[in-house]
C-alpha cells in the first residue's frame, strides 16, 4: 500500500467538509482558505485546487459568492455559507463525529 496515495485520497475526500467548516466562521476568499489549511497538518492544498471545490459547492447551493474591491490588486471573490450550506454542514459534522467515534471504538478494541 502506498501511504502517500492513501493520505492524498483521504484529504481529497475531506476537503468539502473542511472548506464548509472554514466558511461557518464567516466569509473568506480562496487564498485566505488555502493559507488557513497550510497551517493545519495534513490538510495542505494548493490555491488552484480550492476554486473547483468552491465552484462545485456554489453549484450545489451550499455557498454564495460576491466580489469586493481589494487594495492589493484586482477584486477578490468572497464565499459564504448559504442556509442550505449551514444545514448540510451540520449533517456532515454529525456524520463525521459518528465516524470518528466508531473508529476510536475499533482502535480500542471496543467493537467485540
Amino acid at each position: 500500500m502506498n501511504l502517500n496515495n492513501w493520505q492524498t485520497q483521504l484529504r481529497k475526500g475531506l476537503l468539502d467538509i473542511v472548506v464548509l467548516n472554514l466558511l461557518q466562521h464567516g466569509q473568506c476568499h480562496g487564498y485566505e482558505m488555502v493559507q488557513a489549511l497550510k497551517q493545519s497538518a495534513g490538510l495542505n492544498i494548493r490555491e488552484g485546487n480550492i476554486y473547483p471545490i468552491l465552484a462545485r459547492l456554489q453549484t450545489d447551493g451550499l455557498v454564495t459568492s460576491n466580489s469586493e474591491s481589494s487594495r492589493d490588486g484586482p477584486p477578490r471573490r468572497y464565499f459564504k455559507l448559504t442556509e442550505l450550506g449551514q444545514k448540510t454542514l451540520a449533517d456532515m459534522n454529525a456524520h463525521w463525529d459518528q465516524i470518528i467515534e466508531s473508529i476510536q471504538h475499533i482502535r480500542k478494541g471496543d467493537h467485540k
